[in-house]
């Protein structure tokens, strides 16, 4: 299964149209320049999966989405679009969907600079949708700050605990999906069980997804991820499979050694090959097993209608491509 097969979410066509169109609007300053370094991860594309998340969970209610839940869908996918524009500046990354960085282009003080700029117009967004809306990206923005900084903390220690490092996934990845699927709930005006419903979803989907990365960061090439894989372990960021690999006896004091401090080239795929080869790959995805499993009861919660069915397909589609990872290394 190919990426865009796997993040197929049940939203018509024309709304995505509409969507494509809101983010380009809501990015334009009118000055040549801000508008190219704004736009620049819009129009590189992606799977537009938080986006999809608010606009899914909106049609639980029925019939096309309203203005309000565009802007909300928008609103999730500015802070996501800033947190790359971020996150690249911190990993001194260059390449990003399969082109240059914004970082990579026009340096760091823009990439930072532009970020901030996706974000204020985020929240300029959540403003007009309501105090609930607005205090929920608020707190969403604090979550992921949260989650960088813990990130950056434990960064090159060995001795990062699983529950660093699940806590710290929550707030930066799982954080802003389940807010994603509030949003939608919210600007649908669906009631409070299914909006918490909704919300659980998506904290336990941000989970798989994001240990899902953490594993094709260790065994995808670089044509699949779009970026250099190993990045992580080369910049001291010791991910579920990589903390279930030093615990393996056979690789686990070998990579010990190799760790705790910055990699070069040859030490990264010396690294990357024990990683693959432990029982840490297989364990990350028992784990994330538990957590698909708990978004599944989430999204059957809601009932049986095509809404509640794709959700659960979504979070089960994810952990089947994780272990089909796992598969291909035993064989």
């Amino acid at each position: 299964m190919n990426a865009p097969e796997l993040f197929v979410l049940p939203v018509p066509e024309e709304e995505f149209v509409r969507l494509e169109g809101c983010l380009r609007t809501m990015v334009r300053q009118g000055d040549p320049f801000l508008d190219e370094v704004a736009s620049h991860l819009i129009n590189a594309g992606g799977k537009r999966l938080r986006p999809a998340l608010a606009l899914t969970a909106a049609a639980l209610r029925g019939g096309p989405a309203t203005e309000e839940v565009l802007q909300g869908a928008v609103c999730v996918e500015l802070v996501h679009l800033a947190s790359l524009y971020h996150d690249d500046v911190m990993d001194e990354a260059t390449r990003r969907r399969n082109v240059v960085s914004v970082n990579g282009r026009w340096g760091n003080l823009v990439a930072i600079v532009a970020g901030d700029l996706l974000l204020a117009r985020s929240a300029e967004i959540a403003a007009s949708l309501g105090t609930e809306v607005a205090t929920l990206i608020a707190t969403t923005l604090a979550r992921l700050c949260q989650g960088q900084l813990s990130e950056v903390q434990a960064a090159y220690r060995v001795e990062r605990t699983e529950a660093s490092y699940l806590s710290t996934i929550s707030n930066k990845t799982a954080a802003l999906m389940a807010a994603a699927c509030r949003i939608g709930g919210i600007t649908a005006q669906l009631e409070h069980a299914e909006i918490d419903a909704l919300t659980h979803f998506g904290e336990c989907l941000g989970v798989v997804f994001q240990i899902r990365d953490d594993v094709l960061d260790v065994v995808a090439s670089e044509e699949e991820l779009g970026k250099p894989p190993g990045q992580d372990l080369a910049e001291g960021t010791y991910t579920l499979p990589v903390q279930r690999a030093l615990l393996d006896r056979q690789v686990g004091p070998r990579l010990r050694e190799l760790l705790g401090h910055p990699l070069g080239f040859e030490e990264l795929q010396i690294a990357r090959e024990l990683v693959a080869g432990s029982t840490g790959i297989a364990q990350a995805a028992d784990v994330a097993r538990r957590y698909a499993a708990e978004a599944a009861e989430a999204a059957m919660s809601l009932g049986g209608g095509p809404v509640p069915r794709a959700l659960t397909e979504l979070g089960l589609g994810l952990l089947d491509d994780l272990e089909r990872s796992t598969r291909a290394l035993a064989s």
